[in-house]
């Protein structure tokens, strides 16, 4: 079959390196609501979820995500997907594994951050992310001092 972009909702953005690196792999989204209770992802998550994915350059469809994904890609295509923390979503990815090619892609870097974070609250988060957040790949040095 074909190469598939798993997008997630840890990755809803069309500028995703995955994105840049397969142009031409058609990008899905599987609306799973097996997942959304696992992962404990409520009403006002899934419409902010769903107003993202109305932006995007991707298929929502609605069932059983690791059958779907098994059905698009076929024998012989890839799953490519955004990398993520997610335990249910990394647990998806180890599945799939076992019978298909799955490639996952790191994002880039969003803040470089000096210490761990308190993540309880975003505003703690933010006091020690904002000050590289903005700087060209979340502050890191390049090679060549740009």
């Amino acid at each position: 079959m074909a190469d598939i972009i798993w997008m997630h909702d840890g990755a809803l953005r069309a500028d995703h390196p995955m994105f840049k690196e397969n142009p031409d792999a058609k990008a899905v989204f599987i609306w799973d609501d097996a997942y959304f209770k696992s992962a404990e992802i409520g009403f006002k998550q899934q419409v902010f979820i769903y107003e993202a994915l109305s932006h995007l350059p991707v298929e929502i469809i609605k069932g059983d995500t690791l059958a779907i994904l098994k059905e698009m890609a076929g024998a012989d295509g890839q799953i490519i997907t955004a990398a993520t923390s997610a335990v249910e979503l990394n647990r998806m990815m180890a599945m799939l594994n076992q019978s298909h090619m799955v490639r996952v892609v790191a994002d880039e870097v969003f803040a470089h951050l000096k210490s761990s974070p308190d993540l309880r609250r975003f505003f703690r988060y933010w006091n020690k992310a904002k000050s590289s957040a903005m700087d060209y790949n979340g502050g890191t040095p390049d090679l060549f001092g740009g």
